[in-house]
């Protein structure tokens, strides 16, 4: 029960947050996410996820020279490097591993196209 009611709050503050970026891009602010204007809302929401390597959305506040925000970045950033060192890890190892077992297929492709390999199990 606790668990609901932590997610219906947590969804209810980030609307909350989102309807205060709505009011900011009615009077002009910009939002940008990941280096591109966002303009459709349902994007926004993209700012309140953590990402499997530890990445999570820093917004950043761009002022003119007058002292008017004009601009609204997010951008992802590393909370923790042993994480974002763990995933990339994670991921070489995927990578080395998805190599390995295409060599081996073309390796059983060939055998069998050569006939010494026989057609039984394949």
């Amino acid at each position: 029960m606790g668990a609901d009611r932590r997610r219906k709050r947590i969804q209810k503050e980030q609307h909350a947050y989102v309807d205060r970026l709505r009011c900011y891009r009615n009077k002009g602010v910009a939002i940008f996410i990941d280096g591109k204007e966002a303009d459709r809302e349902r994007d926004w929401f993209k700012i309140f996820e953590v990402g499997e390597d530890g990445a999570v959305y820093m917004a950043d506040y761009v002022n003119s020279e007058e002292g008017q925000l004009v601009e609204i970045h997010f951008d992802l950033v590393y909370l923790d490097s042993s994480v974002r060192q763990a995933w990339e890890n994670q991921k070489r190892l995927e990578e080395m591993v998805r190599k390995a077992q295409m060599q081996h297929y073309k390796t059983i492709l060939q055998q069998y196209k050569k006939g010494s390999v026989s057609g039984k199990g394949l």
